[in-house]
């Protein structure tokens, strides 16, 4: 039931004087009537494989040519080649700052030609590894090595109250935790910073982009918007510091995001929970697919219950990083903070109808996408959308599974037994 979204805290010095801002004019788009769906469903109850060994925290699978799979654990600091027939796992560099090494690996992405790429936000880079997943270096995104965020206009037409400059964060912990997506032809995709930089410091902003990145030219540009949904972000910033903290909101209301494969951008919005398709060149109106009928989930003493023994049994891990501006030039230090499982300081009356944080886009093109659900209900259930935005059908997977990756005509996920130990799992798609 939880959104399983990364936390992220970020710490800067010396705090710079904010631009001056620009007036803005917000267009909103009437959305359609929910149409009421009933769709056919599909149940996984048995799996081709289960690897025995258990992970920690799986993060991300990455499936090989050969049938391989790549796994990262970000909590037991692993990367490994796993072979679900034989049931041998290889490991894969070791931890470090070093050439082939990493220090927290996570989401696991499919370049072209059985390449992959691995998140690794402690050390603001990218773990490459070539055909069949032999080490081949790192990436550093442009800008990465600039402690500063970028920063860009919110447009006219934006989701949200556009106003305000959003740090795009170029390069950075936050750019590794929240790339999501690579496309055929290798560009990466993330999500910027939801902090609106104002006459009187930084605050939360409202929408962010969804930013694409070509590795070969190192060209980016902005291929939609997100709202942000309120609460979730908190900045605090004094004495020459700013704190970021997100994730922060139990039940978050919030836009979802993925890619398929041609690089078409999928955003699915919470306000009505229909799905919008951008065309692959980041230009023109998006394909627009009827809002799905739903009743919301009132969120009781049961719900809040869930969600705390979720946080408590996986709690987020938070990314410190000290940037200091010295005679030399500006540096940055990244360090894991555990996160405390706390009490939000407000509870939402209902749950959104989807989380925002489990929107996947199969090899095929379908959609997928996460249902939150009450407390007494244990299956985990997605909706499946064709590219058009339309509803197609429903999966169930048995209680206590979530997904961590795709491959071919194959879909994994991650089994948590009573121990809150984690079991990679391959079904058939």
């Amino acid at each position: 039931m939880s959104s399983d979204s990364p936390v992220s805290r970020v710490t800067s010095r010396p705090h710079r004087a904010a631009p001056a801002l620009v007036g803005l004019t917000l267009t909103i788009a009437l959305a359609s009537p929910a149409v009421a769906q009933t769709v056919p469903a599909k149940t996984f109850s048995k799996p081709l494989a289960e690897y025995t060994e258990p992970f920690t925290s799986l993060r991300g699978v990455r499936e090989l040519a050969d049938g391989r799979v790549v796994a990262t654990d970000n909590r037991d600091k692993l990367v490994q080649v796993i072979d679900l027939r034989t049931g041998r796992a290889t490991r894969v560099g070791r931890e470090g700052s070093g050439p082939n090494e990493y220090q927290m690996p996570s989401s696991a992405l499919p370049l072209p030609g059985d390449s992959t790429l691995i998140a690794d936000p402690l050390n603001t880079r990218f773990l490459l590894l070539g055909p069949g997943g032999t080490p081949a270096g790192t990436w550093v995104p442009e800008g990465a090595s600039d402690a500063r965020p970028a920063a860009r206009p919110a447009p006219p037409g934006a989701p949200g109250r556009a106003g305000g400059v959003v740090m795009s964060m170029g390069g950075g912990p936050m750019q590794m935790l929240s790339t999501r997506a690579v496309d055929a032809q290798g560009r990466v995709y993330y999500a910027g910073a939801p902090i609106t930089i104002t006459p009187e410091g930084p605050k939360p902003a409202d929408s962010v982009p969804i930013l694409r990145t070509d590795r070969r030219t190192m060209r980016g540009d902005t291929v939609a918007w997100l709202q942000v949904p309120k609460g979730n972000t908190q900045v605090n910033a004094s004495g020459g510091n700013m704190n970021i903290r997100i994730g922060a909101t139990p039940f978050a209301a919030e836009d979802g995001w993925t890619v398929l494969p041609d690089g078409r951008v999928v955003v699915v919005r919470h306000a009505d929970y229909h799905v919008e398709v951008y065309p692959a060149t980041g230009r023109g109106a998006p394909v627009r697919g009827p809002a799905v009928a739903g009743t919301p989930i009132r969120v009781t003493e049961a719900e809040k219950q869930v969600w705390r023994d979720e946080r408590a049994a996986n709690a987020p891990i938070a990314i410190a990083r000290t940037v200091t501006a010295g005679p030399g030039g500006t540096s940055a230090r990244n360090e894991a903070v555990p996160v405390s499982a706390s009490e939000p300081d407000s509870w939402p009356a209902t749950m959104p109808l989807f989380a925002g944080q489990q929107v996947y886009a199969t090899p095929t093109g379908e959609i997928w996408v996460g249902r939150y659900r009450a407390a007494s209900d244990k299956t985990p259930r997605y909706d499946v959308f064709d590219a058009t935005g339309r509803r197609t059908g429903q999966v169930v997977f048995p209680p206590r599974t979530r997904i961590v990756g795709f491959g071919k005509g194959a879909v994994y996920t991650a089994r948590a037994d009573e121990d809150d130990l984690q079991y990679l799992q391959k079904w058939a798609r």
